[in-house]
């Protein structure tokens, strides 16, 4: 964040579509329009006091907002920047590459993950995933089980046509997907405790619970040690919020422990939900319908784009 003139607003640029512009491979318009909703929600991180003006890809509909400050809304790309979802710089720490080396460093990358270049490359037995290497909420990627069907392969060689690599592992059966929001700067890595990811049964992000992350004793320590690990990495070029995203997993009777599945360096919905927590003492940061006693910031519509903390 800069420090703000007397009377200039700060300036939010909500550019959540910065893995799609980094990869290549274009949003839907209706994408980029849930984007934009969702990127209106960086303004509980925005200084208190301060007018706020918030920059989306997409025009949104001021009226379906419930925040807790009211910003001006633009659309496109600011001149300037207070505060971003991701550094357009930041492409290299991001990339699921980076992530798996990482994980191979330390000895925690899944057995038969690497990187490919070719579909003929995939030859695990049981269920795998391929994921560009650059995405955000489950888009860009493929999932299947032995050799790749015509329409996977399909789907395949349409995002190595672009992308030119994916990252291939094996699709296990989750037990408890958490994440961490740190920060790095100047070489020294801070951090929040532990939260749970809520998604869907394709893996799909749906929501945050900051109550929400039951690791055993030995996980825990397994993720506080691969957090230090990965701000120490992406320090050497990059300052400012990271997440590390990790799952347990069933392998037969047994509970895995996967502490490293992806960094994403840039201001995640877990920095968000923190925020709302501060502030109004909620837990929970969802994004399918709202239970009961929850406050809606995003009202639902046809679209199907909504937000709520309870």
């Amino acid at each position: 964040m800069s420090v703000l003139a007397s009377g200039a607003p700060f300036v939010i640029h909500a550019n959540l579509d910065c893995e799609s512009r980094w990869s290549g491979l274009a949003l839907p318009r209706a994408v980029e329009q849930r984007i934009s909703y969702y990127g209106a929600l960086l303004c509980v991180l925005a200084p208190d006091g301060a007018e706020l003006e918030l920059w989306t890809p997409a025009a949104i509909d001021p009226s379906r907002l419930n925040l807790p400050r009211t910003p001006i809304l633009r659309v496109g790309t600011p001149p300037r920047a207070d505060l971003a979802w991701a550094d357009p710089s930041a492409r290299a720490a991001n990339d699921r590459r980076l992530a798996l080396a990482v994980a191979n460093q330390h000895g925690v990358a899944l057995p038969g993950s690497r990187v490919i270049t070719r579909v003929d490359e995939i030859d695990l037995p049981g269920p795998w995933i391929a994921k560009a290497p650059w995405t955000a909420a489950g888009r860009d990627r493929c999932r299947g089980t032995g050799t790749p069907t015509a329409e996977q392969r399909t789907r395949l060689e349409r995002l190595l046509a672009k992308c030119e690599a994916l990252v291939l592992e094996p699709w296990c059966d989750r037990l408890l997907d958490v994440g961490v929001c740190a920060k790095v700067e100047a070489g020294v890595v801070t951090s929040k405790p532990p939260h749970g990811l809520l998604t869907d049964a394709r893996g799909g992000f749906v929501g945050i619970d900051l109550a929400g992350a039951r690791l055993e004793p030995v996980e825990h320590a397994q993720l506080e040690a691969i957090v230090a690990a990965v701000g120490a990495t992406i320090g050497e070029t990059y300052t400012g919020r990271f997440a590390v995203d990790a799952f347990a997993y069933r392998d037969g009777d047994a509970r895995r422990f996967r502490p490293l599945c992806e960094i994403n360096a840039r201001t995640t919905f877990g920095w968000i939900a923190w925020a709302f927590a501060a502030i109004s003492g909620t837990t929970r940061l969802g994004f399918g319908e709202a239970p009961p006693g929850a406050r809606v910031l995003i009202a639902p519509a046809s679209d199907h784009v909504t937000a709520w903390i309870a």
